[in-house]
């Protein structure tokens, strides 16, 4: 359990290795969670490589709903860089420590190396010395429109958001009554109305600009990090890949196939970036 000066709580999963290479934290995508397939094939194969894994589950996922009365947004950023930055501080401290994020968690990686890159050294992630966003979400407004019109995808996050809701309700009935989940037809039909009866936004454009990642962003990350994404994947608009600024900091590797956070190899399911991972890590 990880607590936070805002006295947040967030559940995180450790395997140690003793006499480890370093320590290597991930961060899952929206509805996803530290048991998410994804997660748990790369902390098998950096663990068998001789490395410490944290995976944090942000708020609200991974049934964790009961730990905080709030609900989980993808503003919420304060508390989830604070978190990252105690599981540095749990690390081996003569270690290098890594971070990886997907999708929504690439989103959260990029801005932690913003913060990470202005912040004094106390309030920094301990030891960084390489990450990686996996597929991230650059545009989260695009993302939610490229999701809704994709018929799978968007029936999929419709559901798993709407059994998310369910639970929060279920356990602070006091504070939330979300009524019939059915009547939402889109992601973002469910988005405008949360963001209206639910957060302190006065609309979507406003909540979505806390987490839009614009070209200027990334000139002031000062600190190592491959962002990885594909021109064939069904959320994440590519084009706005090609829009990043030069950084020497800043690796942007755009294949051709791979998907939204796939890059799937072979019948193992290994997977591509953990190839970009241990040139990095070594």
């Amino acid at each position: 359990m990880v607590k936070t000066d805002g006295n947040v709580s967030l559940l995180s999963s450790l395997n140690e290795v003793e006499d480890s290479k370093g320590t290597l934290i991930l961060l899952h995508g929206w509805e996803g969670s530290i048991h998410s397939s994804y997660i748990v094939r790369t902390a098998n194969h950096f663990f068998q490589k001789g490395f410490s894994i944290f995976r944090l589950n942000l708020r609200d996922h991974g049934d964790t709903h009961h730990l905080n009365e709030g609900i989980f947004n993808g503003s919420l950023f304060e508390e989830t860089y604070e978190a990252v930055r105690i599981l540095s501080l749990k690390a081996n401290k003569t270690k290098p420590v890594y971070l990886i994020g997907f999708s929504l968690g690439g989103n959260f990686v990029l801005r932690i190396l913003h913060r990470h890159s202005s912040e004094k050294k106390s309030k920094q992630i301990q030891n960084l010395k390489y990450s990686f966003s996996i597929s991230p979400a650059i545009d989260p407004y695009e993302a939610t429109l490229k999701m809704d019109e994709h018929p799978i995808l968007k029936k999929y996050f419709l559901r798993a958001w709407a059994r998310s809701l369910k639970k929060k309700a279920t356990l602070f009935p006091f504070l939330y009554e979300f009524g019939n989940m059915n009547r939402h037809k889109s992601v973002m039909d469910l988005t405008e109305k949360m963001i209206s009866d639910h957060s302190e936004f006065a609309n979507v454009a406003e909540y979505f600009s806390t987490y839009t990642l614009k070209p200027d962003f990334f000139s002031k990350i000062k600190t190592p990090v491959t962002v990885l994404t594909s021109a064939d994947d069904p959320v994440i608009p590519v084009s706005h890949f090609y829009e990043i600024p030069r950084n020497p900091y800043l690796e942007v590797v755009v294949e051709s196939r791979g998907g939204h956070c796939g890059f799937i190899e072979d019948g193992k399911r290994s997977a591509y970036y953990w190839k970009i991972m241990e040139r990095k890590m070594n």
